[in-house]
């Protein structure tokens, strides 16, 4: 994708948080609860811990979708900032623009988005303020996908019922695309891990996420001075960055998924209002 703007090429130092590397997981599997168990009980056993990380400007590096699990790509949208406000109008207009998008870029004969989620980061974060955020904030901590291979065939056969079960014969994947409302963006912005530096075997690990109605199997992510991370500079609401969650075709050595976590840039640019970052993410089906 041509650029017009000059970018700074030197990566960015930063830290990101990971799953740590502790004995305990060896035997007890990382899980969750979005619910207080009470009676004394723990509500997670995850526990954190914090590396240095350079970040890359993926505008400056030419990158393989097959290979990172990643890419960015312009759309042509009728979004309006005050759009987002109002899920029904992302589902009529902005549904039908990133479907379209996602065919174009992907070169894909089928397109659904399955769902979508927002963020709308608060001034006090990441600082607890000792009650609920009133929006989802971003999250920190590196994973790889908030689904597993078996959990999201399962969603997507909610979604499309009889449909799903031909498709799920052919190549398809689980990808995440992810914007903000309002750009530049330099508030807490997305980096994505290229997934061809990732050891999945040693350094991803299944992960519980516990409703008092249902269990969620997600991915966590370890550290290893291995992985390289990138994300896009200064991104603009109509700069899409897809990344993978699912790929039917890991079994067969392709990459499962692509790490990603938010990060806090550490140097803000002069002159520019901090604009606090508003995201919307869509989970789309796509088929080969």
């Amino acid at each position: 994708m041509a650029e017009s703007k000059t970018y700074q090429d030197a990566p960015v130092t930063t830290s990101l948080f990971f799953l740590a590397r502790l004995p305990v997981y060896d035997s007890e599997k990382p899980f969750t609860l979005r619910y207080d168990p009470g009676h004394g009980l723990p509500a997670s056993n995850v526990e954190s811990e914090e590396h240095e990380v350079q970040v890359h400007n993926m505008r400056l590096h030419k990158l393989s979708y097959e290979e990172c699990g990643f890419q960015y790509c312009k759309i042509s949208s009728a979004m309006q900032y005050g759009d987002y406000a109002e899920e029904h109008i992302i589902r009529q207009k902005h549904f039908p623009e990133v479907k379209a998008c996602l065919k174009n870029a992907l070169g894909a004969a089928f397109v659904e988005i399955i769902d979508l989620a927002q963020r709308k980061r608060e001034a006090s974060f990441p600082i607890s303020t000792g009650t609920a955020y009133e929006h989802e904030q971003p999250v920190l901590r590196a994973h790889i996908a908030d689904v597993t291979l078996e959990s999201v065939k399962n969603t997507i056969r909610q979604a499309l019922g009889a449909r799903a079960e031909p498709l799920f014969q052919r190549h398809w994947q689980f990808v995440n695309v992810w914007h903000p409302q309002r750009g530049p963006l330099f508030d807490y912005p997305l980096a994505v891990c290229d997934a061809s530096t990732v050891d999945f075997e040693a350094d991803t690990m299944a992960a519980d996420l516990v409703t008092e109605h249902e269990i969620t199997e997600t991915v966590e992510v370890q550290y290893s001075a291995k992985q390289k991370w990138y994300y896009l500079a200064q991104q603009q609401p109509d700069e899409l960055l897809l990344f993978k969650n699912v790929d039917s075709r890991c079994e067969e050595g392709m990459p499962p998924g692509t790490p990603h976590a938010a990060f806090k840039l550490q140097t803000e640019p002069e002159n520019v209002p901090l604009v606090l970052r508003e995201s919307v993410e869509l989970r789309a089906f796509v088929v080969w």
